[in-house]
This record gives C-alpha cells, structure tokens and sequence, in this order.
C-alpha cells in the first residue's frame, strides 16, 4: 500500500533537493569529503522532521469512535439556534434488516426524564427533528442507541468507550450572526 506524504513532507523534501543540487559540484572532478559530510548532516536533520510530520498526519483526528470500533456516527449540528427546527441525524454501517429497535433519548433542560423516540432508518440513516414548539428549552440533550441481534451500539461515545449525551446550547440567532460580523472585521 502506497502512503501518501503530506504537503509538509513534499516541502522538505523539495527545499533538501534543491540543497544537494546547490552543493553538487559543477566541475568534472569527483565529490570531496566535506561534501559527502554536508549531505549526510542535511540528510540526518531532515529526516526526523519528514516523519515527525507523517505521524503527525495519522494521529491528528480527533474523534474517539475510530479507535473504538463503532458502528454509529453522529455530528451535532453547530450552532443550534433558539426557535428553530433542527434534524439531528444518526449513521450507521448495519444493516437495516439487522436493526430490531433505533431509539433516541431526548430531553431539554425543562424536562425532567429523557424521553424515548422511536426512529426509522433508511438506509443507515436515522432521522429525529428538533421542534421547539413542542419540546421548549435553553439547553438539549440527547444520545441515539441501536439494539440488534447480538449487540446494542450507542452514540456518541468518549475516549473511554462509554455513552455520553450530547449536551447543545440554543443560542440567539440574532447574537450569534452579530458575533460573527464582529470576528469578521
């Protein structure tokens, strides 16, 4: 399998080229000592800063769920405005006919229990809208389970492999846009 090298590691390796092309001799004789050593010193700086960069690459995702073999992915919409409909969508890789029950647990900060949704799926997707009207509060909570045959899978999950709500604060549109003219200038 082929990696491919990140834009940093091009860019080291392009500004090391132009360096041994910059210290070749142009005459016909052969390389001298201090040039082979010139190399070797340039080759052995480089090197760590070519690699360092490649796993850097690798180890940058943030997202716990692709160390833990999950089955569920969900991104909560950002931001979520105060009066509003909102879709919060679930993913998943399984199979609809291997899915028995998709259940979503909600609750805003009025509320004093989570309240269980029962969701269809097309096609590994699940679907719940957020209405205001009907479910008022500042603040929503909420986490998505999956039961099949053989295991439950929930979302989301942290660094610890356990099932955490996602908890989102409704904010003023109006604010919000006048906060981001304000960061814009």
């Amino acid at each position: 399998m082929e990696k491919k090298l990140s834009l940093y590691s091009k860019l080291l390796i392009l500004k090391m080229r132009r360096l041994i092309f910059r210290y070749q001799p142009h005459t016909k004789g052969g390389y001298s000592m201090t040039h082979h050593y010139k190399m070797m010193l340039l080759l052995l700086l480089l090197t760590p800063h070519i690699l360092i960069g490649q796993i850097e690459n690798q180890v940058r995702d943030d997202s716990p769920g692709l160390f833990k073999n999950q089955r569920l992915y969900h991104t909560p919409p950002k931001p979520l405005f105060k009066g509003r409909s909102h879709d919060l969508d679930f993913i998943t890789n399984i199979p609809d006919d291997s899915v028995l029950t998709a259940t979503l647990f909600f609750k805003t900060n009025f509320m004093a229990y989570y309240q269980e949704f029962s969701l269809k799926g097309t096609q590994g997707l699940y679907q719940f809208t957020y209405e205001p009207k009907t479910y008022p509060g500042t603040h929503l909570q909420y986490y998505f389970v999956i039961e099949t045959v053989k295991n439950i899978h929930g979302c989301p999950i942290n660094d610890q492999g356990e099932l955490t709500p996602v908890d989102k604060l409704l904010i003023d549109p109006i604010q919000y846009f006048k906060q981001q003219s304000r960061l814009n200038r």
